[in-house]
């Protein structure tokens, strides 16, 4: 007669917990059952190739007996809900189910059934009691049907011990949030059909009959508490029109012209379409903080039977300098005005002329760089008038008209200025973290974007203090 056959269903992320029962009824009952389990090779499992729910369905029709790793609801158990099934169908075998209860949640299948709390020391006890001295359905005898109580109470805690070690912290419960402010907007599906039909070329003559239906429509159907801090409110009442919370926001802000709700309505329309929403740059104020957020539809859902379509929308604090990457606001390497040391050498760069250069340019400051484009200096047209005022004829012996770039480097004072009044950032910083390097190092006014943060690297870009100021 074949070996008894015990079947493990589980989820591959809790293979842990299911090998630890593997290796316990093979050690325990010295091989005498075969024991299924698809997560690890040292057990029998499924075979490569074609078939594989078919091997499977043979494997579930024989085995005496189905254990079911269970950990928690938030996790999809779809398909071992189907392994159960096929067991447990009235044509096969009999075949006895255990669900392993590893956390607080109960399958919903088994919420009656007799299971085996792992956390319960008694519930492992009888469990090894019931492996070991019960005989297996379709079988006359037990596995080991003269085992000590001794030998039990060791296999036992041993069992609880090993799980132990594998099972997640019950204590740290599923937790979810979104992001960002965010709510839920809900229209009939009779009017969502007439935004399906909006055909009318005219942007603006489509935008304006696309905010009538839901602005006369949409209720907001679920929140979180942020949003309502965005309107100056605690929370937002149940079913709240969408349009109240526009009249709400209108009384904080009477002047300003209410462009983020249109937007939110051409989005509704466009995603009761199926079709990717454009993201405006329509940013609504925020009462009682300096911020502004951006409106994104993110999510629609129909609900057939409910006769109602979800429109859920996140709020984005886009303007946030954390959020804007420095990079994006820099004047780039190919637009920035320079001077190659390897091209023009100091000594051939007369003040006079560069003091030209920067006031064509409307400058007054100028990078200097390698031939690797690595930074070297920032030269502030500031410095170099003192430098010119102070070395005027008697004291330099040198007519100011030729004084160079050279002649300023020579100055050490001079050089250890242009040397540490600037930083590198790297191109992933934000404009807040630009602002912070920038600070960090006294008298410094000027940002170096380069891949890495390095200086012995090639500049991508450059931020003045006043870049930074202005976006940040």
């Amino acid at each position: 007669m074949d070996k008894p056959l015990i079947f493990i269903s589980h989820k591959t992320t809790d293979s842990k917990i299911a090998t630890v029962i593997a290796n316990f009824i093979r050690d325990r009952t010295q091989n005498a059952v075969d024991v299924f389990l698809s997560s690890n090779w040292k057990f029998e499992g499924p075979r490569f190739g074609p078939g594989l729910n078919k091997e499977l369905m043979t494997k579930l029709w024989k085995s005496n007996v189905l254990i079911f790793v269970y950990t928690s609801a938030d996790q999809d158990w779809s398909y071992c809900l189907w392994e159960c099934g096929v067991a447990s169908d009235s044509g096969s075998p009999d075949t006895r189910m255990i669900v392993f209860q590893c956390g607080n949640d109960v399958p919903t299948p088994f919420v009656s059934d007799l299971r085996v709390d792992v956390r319960n020391p008694e519930h492992i006890r009888r469990f090894t009691k019931q492996l070991l001295k019960d005989p297996l359905p379709s079988r006359t005898e037990a596995l080991a049907p003269d085992i000590a109580t001794e030998t039990l109470e060791t296999a036992a805690l041993e069992l609880f011990g090993n799980l132990e070690k594998v099972l997640p912290d019950i204590h740290d419960p599923v937790v979810e949030w979104p992001a960002w402010p965010f709510l839920r907007v809900e229209l009939p599906q009779t009017e969502v059909k007439k935004l399906e039909k909006l055909e009318i070329a005219n942007r603006t003559e489509r935008m304006k009959l696309s905010q009538e239906i839901v602005t006369q429509h949409a209720i907001v159907v679920k929140s979180d508490a942020r949003v309502a801090q965005l309107f100056g409110l605690a929370n937002l009442k149940d079913k709240l029109e969408f349009r109240e919370l526009l009249q709400l926001w209108k009384e904080k802000f009477p002047t300003v012209d209410p462009t983020w709700f249109d937007s939110c309505c051409e989005q509704i329309r466009v995603g009761a379409r199926m079709g990717f929403p454009v993201i405006h740059r329509t940013p609504m104020k925020a009462v009682g903080v300096d911020s502004e957020y951006t409106p994104v539809l993110s999510r629609v859902r129909r609900i057939p039977f409910g006769g109602s379509v979800h429109f859920d929308l996140y709020f984005y604090n886009l303007s946030d300098p954390q959020a804007v990457l420095a990079k994006s606001r820099m004047i780039s390497i190919e637009k920035l005005f320079y001077k190659n040391m390897d091209e023009s050498p100091p000594d051939s760069i007369k003040l006079k002329e560069l003091v030209g250069e920067l006031g064509q340019s409307g400058l007054n400051r100028v990078p200097i760089l390698n031939g690797k484009k690595h930074p070297l200096y920032i030269v502030h047209r500031s410095m170099i008038d003192k430098f010119v005022a102070e070395n005027v004829w008697g004291k330099s012996g040198k007519n100011p008209e030729d004084f160079t770039l050279a002649d300023l480097l020579a100055e050490p004072e001079m050089k250890e200025m242009f040397e540490n009044t600037f930083v590198a950032i790297s191109q992933q910083c934000s404009l807040a973290e630009a602002k912070s390097a920038m600070l960090a190092r006294p008298g410094c006014s000027d940002v170096f974007v380069t891949e890495n943060g390095k200086r012995d690297e090639a500049v991508i870009g450059w931020l003045t203090n006043v870049d930074i100021a202005h976006n940040g």
